[in-house]
């Protein structure tokens, strides 16, 4: 079982503090529209800055809710060299990276990872965090922190609520399209164990941001027995351009 909190202690509890939250589930659930310390305020309505992507590939919309354009860059498409440059009155401030977007917790593993995205299609982009340490051999190690972080959020990724996803030992993540609804998906490429490589399916969400795997999302699963790839040849290439529009000239400029 999952649960949502706005608290941000970042990465896994140990096991038997995941359990006792059980317990806790109606409560934690019940202030999941709070702001998390350090975020920006909740939102009242809509971005009032449109979002859409530029000719490059960045995402330019709203990012931390302030009324000014930021822009998400990843030219690894696989997220481990994602940016946010957040806007300022005159241009953008200094990128923030992968590492920083983690939050402490997990900016010291081998392959840190984020993507951008409005996965619940609420107008606010959202942040998908994934840390996991060095590989151990034939069994699949879990990642120190793996979240959904619900928008609008911080330069530190402190964001609206936190949704844990559960992954695998993740090495690589990009936003999908694999069911054609309104809603961006998440492509995750993982180690399954026993030197076999996979990419899997997380399907956007109204409710969650991004819904459990499931059975039905297992039609998704490609498999890969090794990769050297900075790009696997088998995560998907749908993107962002699927889900928002293009700039106008003046955005891909800017």
């Amino acid at each position: 079982m999952q649960t949502q909190t706005t608290s941000h202690p970042r990465g896994r509890a140990p096991l038997f503090i995941r359990s006792a939250a059980l317990a806790t589930a109606a409560v934690l659930l019940g202030a999941c529209g709070e702001a998390g310390a350090g975020a920006p305020p909740h939102p009242t309505g809509s971005p009032s800055v449109p979002s859409c992507v530029t000719a490059s590939g960045d995402l330019l919309a709203d990012i931390d809710g302030d009324g000014l354009t930021d822009r998400v860059s990843d030219p690894s498409h696989t997220g481990d060299q994602l940016t946010v440059a957040f806007g300022e009155k005159a241009g953008y401030g200094t990128p923030v990276g992968v590492r920083k977007l983690v939050g402490s917790s997990g900016s010291d593993e081998k392959d840190v990872l984020a993507t951008v995205a409005d996965f619940d299609g609420d107008g606010w982009s959202d942040l998908v965090v994934v840390a996991t340490g060095q590989n151990q051999g034939d069994d699949a190690i879990e990642p120190t922190v793996d979240e959904l972080i619900s928008g609008p959020f911080s330069a530190s990724g402190r964001g609206q609520h936190i949704r844990q996803l559960d992954l695998g030992e993740t090495r690589g993540i990009a936003v999908a399209d694999y069911d054609h609804d309104p809603y961006p998906d998440l492509a995750v490429f993982s180690y399954a164990g026993d030197g076999v490589y996979q990419t899997e399916a997380r399907l956007g969400d109204k409710d969650t941001g991004l819904a459990d795997g499931t059975a039905d999302t297992s039609r998704h699963r490609v498999y890969a027995d090794q990769t050297d790839d900075q790009t696997p040849s088998n995560m998907p290439k749908s993107g962002l351009r699927t889900f928002y529009p293009q700039c106008p000239k003046a955005g891909n400029q800017g």
